[in-house]
């Protein structure tokens, strides 16, 4: 059995989680008609949404709060799209029962937690279906690449993270074919010895790796050599120093992929280079706005904000990622009819360093905020290790300081520790980045 192959490993790390797919007959037919239009309906969008997207808002705007209060009329979409209000991750800290609909079937919902890398951690209603729909998206992004990326009930993928504590399991996914499937940290304490980690990927040598740069960079250090189909990156953008390390490394392309938790995968890296990310799928619609909610114009610059998508609990109508880029809609040399988002900024790869010298993941230091009613935040760590944290409470709450600091020394050790509460912090005027530093990060 392939769980077992991949939990039961002699030299396995250590699991604190038991994880399923969730999925019923129905869901597997309708993931793989979702496969189905995939393929075909790839048509391109310009700077007004296409009439199928108004018409899936028009279906939802009485039934989802959100839309409700900002769709106060059905003409709107038709005629005035620029006056409907956007909504931002903060709208979704604050109020995430606004943005369900008021039919949706409760005892299907499966809550997830962002990882933080981009912004406070959220908590984002999600569904079973939806979530194995990311598997065709990620198939038809690598098929572009020249990669048969659907895997069989004897191979096995695996994410990647690198962080002082996350979950970790092992599964086995159903959309294809029953094959394995492990999330794992490669951290050291985890692992039972040293090597443990280069033998456990040798012998069991996954098809497809997903991670981020600081994970994938984790796994070269840790004398790990296997041969992937592909190296998917998340989370965070890859210099091109450290994408040919890897791509040399591995003997496999690294291919960029950009997904948030909220929205799922928006987009992927264009084959043809240039920083480009073609739009994956025709159910979401993407704009470039400026600072007041109004698209800029073709070729500008602006913050990416989507609109659909097929989270049944969590639909979205002009939502701000906090990410910012051109969309582009001239024809591609690679054939891909969809728009491609150019020149996509805001997730760049920070590495914290602690008294102690070792480095601090920005994924640990959400986990210590998310216990606290932050709703953004803003963490500078200076060349003298010395870090200022900004933070934006939810309305009339109160952040008690001293167990913060206590728990953040726990990660950066005796460093000097400036916090301060800072109600503006994340205005619409501007994007605030989480996580910053004056250290280099070090490929």
């Amino acid at each position: 059995m392939m769980i077992a192959r991949i939990s039961e490993h002699p030299y396995a790390p250590r699991w604190n989680r038991v994880a399923g797919d969730r999925l019923e007959r129905d869901d597997l037919r309708a993931v793989e008609a979702f496969r189905d239009v995939l393929a075909r309906d790839r048509v391109a969008f310009g700077l007004e949404p296409p009439d199928g997207m108004k018409a899936w808002v028009r279906a939802r705007r009485l039934l989802v709060p959100s839309f409700r209060a900002r769709v106060t009329e059905a003409s709107l979409l038709d005629h005035a799209w620029c006056s409907i209000a956007t909504v931002c991750r903060e709208d979704l800290a604050v109020r995430p029962e606004a943005f369900v609909p008021d039919d949706a079937p409760l005892d299907r919902m499966i809550v997830y937690r962002t990882a933080g890398t981009t912004g406070h951690a959220l908590l984002v209603p999600h569904d079973a279906r939806a979530a194995a729909c990311y598997l065709p998206l990620l198939e038809l992004a690598l098929s572009r690449w020249g990669i048969d990326a659907r895997l069989g009930g004897d191979d096995i993928a695996m994410l990647v993270g690198a962080q002082s504590r996350t979950v970790t399991y092992a599964t086995a996914l159903a959309v294809w074919s029953q094959a394995g499937f492990a999330k794992l940290n490669l951290a050291r304490s985890e692992w039972p010895s040293d090597d443990a980690p280069a033998r456990f990927f040798a012998d069991l040598a996954p098809a497809l790796l997903t991670g981020d740069p600081v994970s994938f960079a984790e796994l070269m250090a840790r004398g790990v050599e296997v041969r992937p189909r592909a190296l998917v990156t998340t989370a965070v953008a890859m210099s091109d120093a450290l994408r040919a390390r890897l791509a040399d490394h591995f003997a496999a392309p690294v291919i960029d992929w950009y997904s948030l938790t909220e929205t799922g995968p928006i987009a992927y890296a264009c084959p043809r280079g240039g920083g480009a990310y073609h739009v994956v799928s025709s159910d979401l619609f993407v704009e470039a706005l400026d600072p007041h909610g109004m698209p800029v114009r073709a070729g500008e610059r602006g913050e990416i904000a989507v609109t659909g998508g097929r989270n049944p609990f969590l639909p979205l109508l002009r939502y701000r990622t906090g990410d910012w880029g051109r969309v582009d809609f001239a024809p591609c040399a690679c054939g891909d009819p969809m728009p491609r988002i150019a020149e996509l900024e805001g997730r760049s790869p920070v590495l914290l360093r602690s008294a102690r010298g070792g480095d601090v993941n920005p994924v640990d230091v959400s986990g210590v905020l998310r216990a606290y009613p932050i709703v953004q935040h803003e963490l500078v760590q200076h060349a003298d290790l010395s870090c200022e944290l900004a933070v934006r409470t939810m309305s009339g709450a109160a952040v008690d300081v001293g167990p913060l600091r206590r728990e953040l020394h726990a990660l950066f050790g005796d460093v000097p520790l400036v916090i301060r509460v800072d109600h503006s912090l994340g205005d619409r005027t501007g994007k605030v980045m989480p996580y910053r530093s004056e250290l280099p990060f070090e490929e």
